[in-house]
């Protein structure tokens, strides 16, 4: 094995196990934020906000399998498994760049909607919206003068019982929902164009790979 095909072959053995620390990193934060919304999913119709985290497990979930796969192709030299691995990547690679688009590009819009949804749950469903509170640490969609009234729920304080003049009431719940999502939105899209500039060079190093160890397999017959 020449020094050349050596670094190569390791460098993407390197790489791979790169590739699904950052697969598993984007199925972690998917299910972290998913986790985190299951106290509005049942209470707001409109899905939108659920776009990010579930496409950011599927891609994650998806990343570390490919990876996984590029790592036994890259120790045992198996010219199929490379060139399907690359084929595979290159797949991903346009997947991960249209989440990262869409979440750049649809990301204001969806935070934006964030008061109109919270502020529907709190006027049918107040019962419910505590929920939402208890969870993001949060009173009311405005804050506590979103009840009119002296006397707050318990879910509107650290240290109940609550009311309007309470020095630990939280803050308003359409402000920490939107922080939230912009947040935990951009880290995905982030994560998602960090690893598709990675899986460039990794692709390139596989198709390499794989034309020396089929030259290789050539010269071997002769």
């Amino acid at each position: 094995m020449g020094c050349g095909e050596f670094l190569v072959k390791y460098i993407l053995f390197i790489a791979n196990l790169v590739f699904a620390l950052a697969g598993l990193g984007l199925l972690g934060i998917g299910i972290a934020v998913q986790l985190q919304i299951s106290a509005i999913t049942n209470l707001i119709t409109d899905s939108s906000f659920q776009v990010a985290p579930i496409s950011s497990m599927v891609v994650g979930g998806i990343v570390f399998v490919v990876a996984f796969f590029g790592c036994c192709g890259a120790i045992r030299e198996s010219n199929c498994m490379l060139v399907t691995y690359s084929i595979f990547m290159l797949v991903l690679m346009v997947l991960k760049l249209t989440l990262a688009v869409l979440i750049f590009v649809k990301l204001d819009d969806v935070v934006q909607e964030i008061p109109r949804w919270l502020n529907e749950v709190f006027n049918r469903d107040p019962i419910g919206f505590h929920e939402i509170e208890r969870t993001f640490q949060c009173c009311g969609p405005a804050g506590p003068v979103s009840y009119l009234n002296l006397k707050l729920p318990d879910t509107c304080c650290a240290s109940p019982p609550c009311n309007i003049v309470s020095s630990d009431n939280f803050s308003g719940c359409n402000g920490i929902l939107q922080d939230f999502f912009n947040t935990f939105g951009l880290v995905i899209g982030v994560v998602a164009i960090v690893v598709v500039a990675i899986e460039l060079v990794a692709v390139v190093f596989g198709l390499c790979l794989a034309n020396h160890v089929r030259n290789k397999s050539r010269r071997a017959r002769y």
